[in-house]
Order: C-alpha cells, then sequence, then structure tokens
C-alpha cells in the first residue's frame, strides 16, 4: 500500500511540476463592455476616448477610494484591445479591495469614438458584531484526532468589526473571549490616512491568558500542559504599524511590537529551553518587521490568473540571550488552462540566522497557514525550511442562492465548486534534532484529491483527502472567510 501511494504522489508531483514548465494561452472572456465595442465595428487602428465614469452602488464607500483602484481616467486614449483589458483590470482591482461582494465595469454607450463608462457597485455589509465560537486547537484534525472533539477545549464570546468605517476602507475590532482561554483585543488600521492616498497606519493591543499551553514538541506532535485550575500563560501584546500603498498592487508594512509572556514554573521543569536561559518565568521583548507584498492576481483570496509574493523581514528581541532574525519569501503563481480550469503553485521559505534558540521560536511547519495537506496533525520545528504546494484546479458549476430576504446588494449569493487534485513537498532544517522529532532533515511529500467551494465575503470552504510518505490518510477540511 505504501508504494503505490508514493508512485501517486510521484506521479502527482512531476505531472504538475512538467505543467509549470509549460507556457499557457490565456482565453479572453467577453462582457458587454468588449461585446459593445465589437458591435461598434471597431479594428485594431481605432482608438477610443474615455469619457464620463459614473460610480453606482458606493452609499458608504468614497468615489477617490474606488478611483484609485480604476486604472483610466478620463480623457485617456485606448485602442478596442487595451480598453476591454483596462476594464477586466479595473474590476479586478476593485474586488480585491474587499469593500464590494459584486462589481462590474463597462461601457455604457459610444459616441463619435467617446466611450462612456459606468461601474456599479454591491456594498457588502460592514458591520458584524457575531458570537464567537472557536477551538483552541491548531485545526479541526488537531481537535478532533488527538483531543477527541472534547467540547471543554472551545473558546466563546463576541467579536465585533466594522470594515470602511469612514469610507476610507479603514477597519475597527473588538474581541471579548471567554471559555477555555480569556483574551481581549483591539484593533483599527487606516490604509489611507493622507491626501495622497498612499500612508497609513495601524495599532492593535491584546490581552490573552491560556489554560494550557505548547511546552514541546514530542513525536512530532505539539506537547501540551493543561492548568485545570487557573491559568499557565499570560501574554500581552501591543503594535504600530506604517503602511505604504503606492498603487493598487504594491503595499509595504513596518511594524514594531511589545510583547510580554508570563508562563507557569512547570513549563520551565518540562522543558528547560522554552525560554532564554536566565529569563525566569517571564520573557518581554521588542520586535520589529517589515514585509513588501505584490498583488498582481484576480482575486487575491482564490487567484484563477496572476502571481503575487510577500517578502517578510523580522527581527525579535535586542538582547545577546535573546535575538533572532528571520528572512522569508512566499509566492503564489496561477496559470489559467482552460475557461474551467487551472493551475496553483504556492512557494514558502524561512531562514532564520541564529540557530541556537529556545523552543519559542522553533515552530515553522504545521503552525498557522505553513503546513502540507496530508500532515496537518504533526508540526516541524526548526530554523530554516520551505514549502511548495501545487494544485490543479476544475471548476464544476456555480450555484446561485436567491436571498429570500429582500436586499439589493445581497439578493443573489453565487457558490462556486471547485474539484482539486494536489501534491506538497517540504523540508525542514534543525541544527539540534531529537530522536523522538524524525520529520526535520528529510523530503516530505504528501498528495491527495479535494474540493473548493467559493462564495461572497472571501469565504473558501476546502474538503480534502490527502495521504503522505508515512502512511497516514484521511479527511480534513478547513474553511476562511472575512468574519
Amino acid at each position: 500500500t505504501q508504494k503505490i501511494m508514493k508512485l501517486l504522489q510521484g506521479i502527482i508531483i512531476v505531472f504538475f511540476n512538467f505543467i509549470a514548465a509549460l507556457s499557457f494561452a490565456q482565453e479572453d472572456t467577453l462582457s458587454k463592455d468588449s461585446t459593445l465595442l465589437h458591435t461598434h465595428k471597431s479594428n485594431d487602428t481605432t482608438s477610443y476616448t474615455i469619457g464620463s465614469i459614473v460610480l453606482k452602488g458606493n452609499k458608504k464607500t468614497k468615489n477617490y477610494i474606488v478611483f484609485r483602484e480604476v486604472p483610466f481616467k478620463e480623457g485617456d486614449v485606448v485602442t478596442p484591445a487595451q480598453l476591454t483589458e483596462k476594464l477586466e483590470l479595473a474590476r479586478e482591482q476593485i474586488m480585491n479591495t474587499a469593500l464590494f461582494v459584486d462589481a462590474t465595469v463597462y461601457v455604457s454607450y459610444i459616441t463619435k469614438n467617446i466611450a462612456s463608462i459606468n461601474i456599479d457597485l454591491k456594498e457588502r455589509w460592514y458591520i458584524f458584531p457575531l458570537p464567537y465560537f472557536k477551538l483552541i486547537d491548531r485545526n479541526f484534525n488537531q481537535w478532533w484526532f488527538d483531543q477527541n472533539r472534547s467540547l471543554d477545549r472551545v473558546n466563546y464570546g463576541l467579536k465585533f468589526f466594522q470594515h470602511n468605517v469612514s469610507g476610507r476602507n479603514d477597519k475597527v475590532s473588538l474581541d471579548v473571549v471567554t471559555g477555555y482561554n480569556r483574551q481581549i483585543a483591539l484593533n483599527y488600521s487606516q490604509p489611507f490616512a493622507d491626501k495622497t492616498l498612499k500612508h497609513g497606519f495601524g495599532i492593535g493591543f491584546s490581552y490573552n491568558k491560556q489554560r494550557e499551553m505548547n511546552y514541546a514538541t514530542l513525536n512530532n506532535k505539539q506537547a501540551f500542559f493543561k492548568l485545570n485550575d487557573g491559568f499557565v500563560r499570560e501574554a500581552i501584546r501591543a503594535t504600530g504599524t506604517y503602511s505604504y500603498r503606492p498603487d493598487s498592487k504594491y503595499r509595504f508594512y513596518a511594524s514594531f511590537t511589545y510583547a510580554k509572556d508570563i508562563v507557569n514554573d512547570t513549563i520551565l521543569k518540562l522543558n528547560p529551553q522554552y525560554l532564554p536561559a536566565n529569563s525566569g518565568n517571564t520573557l518581554a521583548y521588542l520586535s520589529a518587521a517589515t514585509t513588501l507584498q505584490y498583488y498582481g492576481v484576480d482575486y487575491i483570496p482564490f487567484p484563477k490568473k496572476g502571481f503575487m509574493y510577500e517578502v517578510g523581514f523580522f527581527h525579535r528581541g535586542f538582547k545577546k540571550s535573546f535575538n533572532i532574525t528571520s528572512l522569508s519569501l512566499e509566492t503564489t503563481n496561477a496559470i489559467t488552462l482552460t475557461k474551467n480550469s487551472f493551475v496553483q503553485f504556492h512557494n514558502y521559505g524561512v531562514v532564520r540566522f541564529n540557530a541556537n534558540q529556545p523552543f519559542y521560536n522553533m515552530g515553522l511547519l504545521g503552525y498557522g497557514d505553513s503546513y502540507l495537506r496530508g500532515m496537518e496533525n504533526y508540526v516541524i520545528d526548526g530554523t530554516a525550511g520551505f514549502l511548495s504546494n501545487t494544485t490543479f484546479y476544475k471548476k464544476l458549476f456555480t450555484y446561485i442562492f436567491k436571498n429570500p430576504i429582500k436586499s439589493k446588494s445581497h439578493d443573489k449569493i453565487p457558490f462556486s465548486f471547485y474539484l482539486k487534485a494536489f501534491g506538497d513537498l517540504g523540508f525542514v532544517h534543525n541544527s539540534n534534532p531529537t530522536i523522538t522529532n524524525n520529520f526535520h532533515n528529510r523530503l516530505l511529500r504528501t498528495a491527495g484529491i479535494g474540493l473548493d467551494i467559493v462564495s461572497i465575503y472571501d469565504f473558501v470552504f476546502r474538503l480534502e483527502y490527502s495521504f503522505n510518505q508515512f502512511g497516514d490518510k484521511g479527511f480534513a477540511f478547513r474553511t476562511r472567510g472575512d468574519f
């Protein structure tokens, strides 16, 4: 059975890497703007002057926030092909603001080669006072299999957030959580704080108390210590961020964070290397981070064409006993194969320059969004590593749910279904390997099939059946969305 699984893994990975070496022609899509251009008997020598640009539907969002994403202005002279391309680009960039559930950009009429443009928008709901219910575990699989689906391991409370507070795409959020853990968090971000709409800022504060914490990695899984009466960890975070967005595709962030962690003495008895030497049970430090992002894709949460990347620099601690610097690079390349199929190549790599780190700084793969599909139950610690996810998608159909409640902006809610096959590779370097953890310093391989469901509010539901080189196999699911 293991030989068959290894063979299937190899076939999937080789197939996807073969596809990556080819170049694919992308199909043009005809919308009502391009149809109008063709019926106007345009040719390669025809040119159009952009006339009026009319916005409709942005009741809360300021006009200049929308126009910032539009790659043309009144008076521009373009060919029919250029105009069709710019109309589609405008729609994509407007949707990537995460302010609208739908945007349609089209030529409303043409008179004497003057093209008038309409932009029809449907705004999202921006205010969400939601009940908070979340598992404390790393992912659903860990809670289901390792923690026996215990309902005691649940946080609950109230999560309030409002997007587009001032109509300038600013956001405020407040989390009040109780249950297994305690948390209060307040955040505000304003990406367009000045007249040029390029400079912004963000501030955030959080206070957490945990009954249980991960103090070590044993047998490639997180080992936990729990206090039934009281809390095992207390954490404070305060962050300030500066942002710079020179255009619709590039974003730059620089942030500074003050952090303080207080852990129960038992943690240091169980793992003396959990915190830096001579720090006792309290660790306070400053950290600095810079991030450069580029989004040249049609839809950031679920790209079907285009390229995006993120380069990160992170430094934590400015003391001799606690000092780590890391560089990371993350890329996603989505290539259209046919009208209803495409392939995604996602790669992530990180290097930490101080190899002698306490356990506090060692988490690498299996944490957050950096994981191999098929190894959700495991974590791999180290100071350097990479991850490569390759996914082939085939769109099955789109189901339109007609809202029985009258709503101009949410009258129709689309759900698109995509069948997928995938293969993942990963590697983690650890200079001080332990006997009980044997997944580092070796190439890791997984593969599988699944179904993704995509809807409004950046909602993506992923159902996957996967297997790995160690003989593990099974189902997993995860979600993401603007809630």
